[in-house]
């Protein structure tokens, strides 16, 4: 050994110990994290890079038959920070992000940030498909959070407000088709893991394995221009005779599907929460199918075509019409508007509505064969539309009318029942398509794998008439637009049959009808030779001296007929050939 090795082979040996020891610390601490400790280093690393969301998928849209955008969902979100545990400097920063990118004064945002709650919102409904720039920026500070939620939107604002219905801040459906279809439209919920990455940015975690499911689209039968045709009408004769207010439904009579259904006074869906609590609901409501009411002279077709089945449609015989006042065997007196009728025939009861003559029309029917056909007219039962709150109407059990004859008597002209313009529309379709019962359709395609093409088949429930009786009662109302109390719902180039009726308003706190107040309404078919649509319109309490379904509810109706002829090129055809005729 050198002399030098020896000198410093002291040294080496203390030098060898020590990296020894180094190297066994090493192992140790090495093995300790790989094996002893490893589950908790795991769990906090899984804890700093992981997160875990519950995401839902987006709702589904609505579309009217025409595929024109009804509803549909944008991502919305606000920006919030803890106040209590956030730097000045982080503060700062906000204001100077939030100023630039949002174009605010820095003022706005100093103000809000003087608040040192927990749950401090600084900015709100911010669309995240315009903002995602901000986003970006947003998630490289620290203390801000984001929230991130869906926002519903309807194009066309008022129109078929209580149809459609909306969704409300937890994007639940309310009312309408966005209610009763609440479940179907709404995506599915998942927990969904996020990792973070070293830059910072969040991203799907490759042990994700499935994402939420979208809700379904729906197309419904509405036509979105017929829709506006009746809706802008409603409003005007709503306003031009100070109505309280005014419904309307237009439907296919072939196959039962709504074209267009309103409710006047309505409302924009896109702020719903604008109207007042107390009045809310007088806005939200679908008349149409949720407001029964007693519908005076357009049920009268239900007797008649009793009348015509049994026939009693003699163009030779007269019914006297007593001059306007007849009691009979009623404890109560039946009446006709103004000074009456002497003698009237089956058609002319008809089409000049003569209270007194339905009800001698009526005397000559069993009660029983009577009852049974307002029954398969539909009236009494729901329709079971797709829609919320359906009003089933209401009569009462034949065994009561046994007894209480009068009141059989009052549902021949209309009155002691209940009705809504849904039931009576549908009892309309079965005149127009020669006497076939249909299932309302508001539903045309559900895009879901659960709901097969069966929606697009009418569905008939039974028949209720036959084809010569169809005929004869339409008949009657081509006759009651052209020669009786429905005259203002004429058009020379397009034949239209219909009946008005005028229905006198039950007071409830003086337990008699109302001699002020009373629902004009018109009930149509056209053409009437070969039945496209079926239409009918209530005006609730117009001006007393519009009172008549003939002064206001017809020339309502005249005026949506001629906007419909020029929409519809079919019917511009039709009245084309009418005029050359």
């Amino acid at each position: 050994m050198s002399r030098l090795y020896i000198k410093y082979q002291q040294r080496f040996r203390i030098f060898k110990n020590i990296i020894l020891l180094i190297s066994l610390f090493v192992l140790f601490n090495f093995f300790s994290i790989q094996i002893i400790k490893s589950n908790s280093y795991k769990e906090q690393i899984i804890t700093k890079t992981k997160s875990y969301r519950h995401n839902k998928g987006h709702r589904g849209n609505l579309y009217d038959r025409n595929h024109n955008l009804l509803a549909y969902s944008i991502q919305k979100c606000l920006i919030w920070i803890n106040g209590s545990n956030s730097s000045s400097n982080d503060k700062n920063k906000i204001i100077d992000l939030l100023s630039s990118q949002l174009d605010f004064p820095k003022s706005k945002y100093q103000h809000i940030l003087t608040d040192n709650s927990k749950y401090l919102v600084i900015e709100k409904d911010l669309i995240v498909q315009d903002h995602k720039v901000l986003i970006e920026k947003i998630n490289n500070i620290k203390q801000v959070r984001i929230d991130y939620y869906n926002h519903r939107l309807y194009p066309y604002n008022e129109l078929a407000a209580q149809l459609i219905g909306f969704t409300d801040y937890q994007n639940q459906g309310k009312y309408g088709i966005e209610g009763f279809f609440n479940k179907i439209l709404s995506g599915s919920e998942s927990v969904v893991e996020y990792n973070r990455t070293a830059s910072g940015k969040t991203i799907l975690s490759q042990n994700t394995s499935s994402l939420p499911s979208n809700g379904a689209d729906i197309t419904l039968t509405l036509d979105i221009k017929i829709q506006e045709i009746l809706q802008n009408q409603l409003s005007e004769a709503y306003s031009k005779n100070k109505a309280k207010s005014a419904n309307g439904i237009i439907v296919n009579p072939n196959n039962g599907e709504i074209l267009a259904m309103a409710s006047i006074p309505d409302f924009d869906l896109n702020h719903y929460n604008k109207l007042s609590k107390d009045s809310a609901q007088f806005y939200y409501i679908n008349r149409p199918v949720s407001s029964a009411y007693e519908p005076g002279s357009t049920f009268k077709v239900v007797c008649f075509t009793d009348a015509i089945d049994k026939g009693l449609n003699n163009k030779e015989e007269k019914y006297f019409c007593e001059n306007g006042f007849y009691k009979g065997k009623y404890i109560d007196a039946f009446k006709d508007h103004d000074s009456g009728y002497d003698s009237l025939t089956f058609d002319e009861v008809f089409s000049n509505s003569s209270n007194i003559g339905t009800v001698k029309i009526f005397q000559d029917l069993s009660m029983e064969s009577f009852y049974t056909k307002i029954k398969k007219f539909g009236f009494g039962i729901k329709t079971n539309i797709s829609l919320m709150d359906e009003h089933k109407g209401e009569i009462k059990p034949f065994q009561y009318y046994k007894s209480n004859v009068r009141d059989l008597a009052s549902i021949s002209i209309g009155q002691s029942i209940l009705v809504t313009n849904l039931q009576l529309a549908l009892a309309y379709c079965s005149i127009a398509n020669g006497g076939y019962m249909l299932k309302p359709q508001v539903i045309k395609k559900i895009n879901d794998k659960n709901y097969s093409d069966q929606l697009q088949v009418p569905t008939i429930l039974y028949r209720n008439m036959d084809k010569n009786t169809s005929n004869i009662a339409k008949h009657l109302l081509e006759k009651t637009v052209r020669e009786g109390t429905a005259k203002k719902a004429y058009l020379y180039n397009l034949s239209v049959g219909g009946k008005t009726g005028t229905a006198e308003i039950w007071d409830i706190d003086n337990k008699e009808y109302s001699k002020n107040e009373f629902i004009s309404s018109f009930a149509s078919i056209f053409p009437i030779d070969d039945p496209k649509y079926v239409m009918i319109i209530s005006i609730e309490s117009p001006m007393y001296n519009k009172r008549w379904g003939g002064e206001s509810a017809a020339p309502c109706a005249k005026d949506i007929i001629e906007d419909i002829m020029f929409y519809d090129k079919e019917l511009i055809n039709k009245s084309r050939l009418n005029a050359k005729a």
